[in-house]
Order: structure tokens, then C-alpha cells, then sequence
């Protein structure tokens, strides 16, 4: 029997969507959605269409990677039907519309968003309500690892610097701030300028977790 890669990554991305509802991520990412712009905004705003609309749009993002398109510029090109399939549309969404649906989520801190939905996402599923409990005092205990990372970025824009120690060099970059918990699965990530130091930003960075992980101490 020959099974044609289009219907591997079809296979793929359904399954992909299905573990995606069944765990909760697509509601959370849903909620973490800004709100619809307010009139006078034109009504061809991404983010102005109806809740199907968002959502359809939230999964052509989310699905890109499993049929092989790397970033929403390969749309232009693609005339595939498993994006389609994917999102629940006849075709797939062209390239200028999920661009303007990223820029608007962009405008009004969507990456904020995300990361605080992703950090109660990640924990719920990981550590379900009521997991180490310690009583009224200490409600949901967790052992976690804080860890940091500087990414270099070349760019013509100045960026705050700082040592990347790998390469043992001074170059400009971004920060990662990375929370594991005990079995090294990842619960919450932030991006911070390139000088910030470790121990200078893990106190509000933690804060900001708590505040989304159901108040785990």
C-alpha cells in the first residue's frame, strides 16, 4: 500500500489537533485571545470576525509547522488542502490575512497573553489541581529549576548586550528566562533584554507564575 506524504501530514496534524483539544490548550489559547477592537474599526479586522473566525485563524498558526510551511510568508505559495483541513476551511487562509491577524494580536500584547495562558496550561497538565498539597498554608507545592539562556540576534538595531556562554563572547542578544519543574518538563518561558541578569529578574518572574498556575507556591 503506498500512502502519499500529504496524507501523513494530514494524519499527523489531526492528531496534533486532537491532543491540542483534548488537553485544554486550544480553549486556553482561545480565552488568552485579545478582545475584539471596538467601532470604528473596520469590520475586515482579523480580530473583529466572528469566534469562528479567531479560532480558525489561531489554528492556521498553530498548524503551520505540520504541514511543512515554516512561517506565514510560505503561504503565498501553498495550494495544499490540509491547512484547509486543519482549520476547518475549504482553503486555507492566504498569507496577508493571518499576517494582519498576527500583527493585531502583536499590537495589543498577545505575546503577553500567551505566556501567562501557556503557564497555567503547562502545569495543569503536568501537575493536576490538588497534587502536593501541603494544607492551608502552602497550597500546591512544586519543586521547580529556574535556568537562563541568552540567544544571539544580529541585527542593524542596537540591542542591549550581553555574554553569551557558549561562545564566551559579548554579542547583542535576548534573554530567556526557563522554569522546569523536577522532571524537566518545561512550565513557563519569558523573553527579556539581553543584559538583564539572572538572579536580578527570577523574583518577578516567578511572581508572574504564581499569579497564572493557580497560586502554586
Amino acid at each position: 500500500m503506498v500512502i502519499a506524504s500529504g496524507s501523513h501530514e494530514q494524519a499527523g496534524g489531526l492528531l496534533l489537533l486532537a491532543a491540542a483539544t483534548e488537553t485544554g490548550l486550544l480553549a486556553q489559547l482561545e480565552q488568552a485571545l485579545p478582545p475584539p477592537p471596538v467601532p470604528p474599526a473596520p469590520a475586515c479586522f482579523p480580530l473583529a470576525g466572528s469566534s469562528a473566525v479567531r479560532r480558525r485563524l489561531l489554528l492556521t498558526v498553530l498548524f503551520l509547522d505540520s504541514v511543512g510551511l515554516q512561517r506565514t510568508w510560505d503561504l503565498r505559495g501553498y495550494t495544499a488542502d490540509g491547512l484547509a483541513l486543519l482549520t476547518g476551511r475549504t482553503r486555507a487562509y492566504g498569507y496577508r490575512y493571518t499576517e494582519a491577524f498576527l500583527s493585531q494580536v502583536a499590537d495589543t500584547d498577545g505575546a503577553g497573553r500567551f505566556t501567562d495562558a501557556l503557564a497555567s496550561w503547562t502545569t495543569h497538565l503536568w501537575h493536576a489541581p490538588g497534587e502536593n498539597t501541603g494544607g492551608a498554608e502552602h497550597p500546591h507545592a512544586l519543586t521547580c529549576y529556574v535556568d537562563g539562556h541568552r540567544k544571539p540576534v544580529y541585527s542593524e538595531v542596537l540591542i542591549p548586550r550581553g555574554l553569551i556562554g557558549r561562545l564566551g563572547v559579548i554579542l547583542g542578544c535576548r534573554a530567556l528566562l526557563l522554569l522546569h519543574d523536577e522532571q524537566g518538563h518545561p512550565l513557563f518561558v519569558t523573553t527579556h533584554r539581553g543584559d538583564q541578569h539572572l538572579t536580578a529578574g527570577v523574583p518577578a518572574f516567578l511572581a508572574r507564575y504564581e499569579q497564572h498556575a493557580a497560586h502554586r507556591q
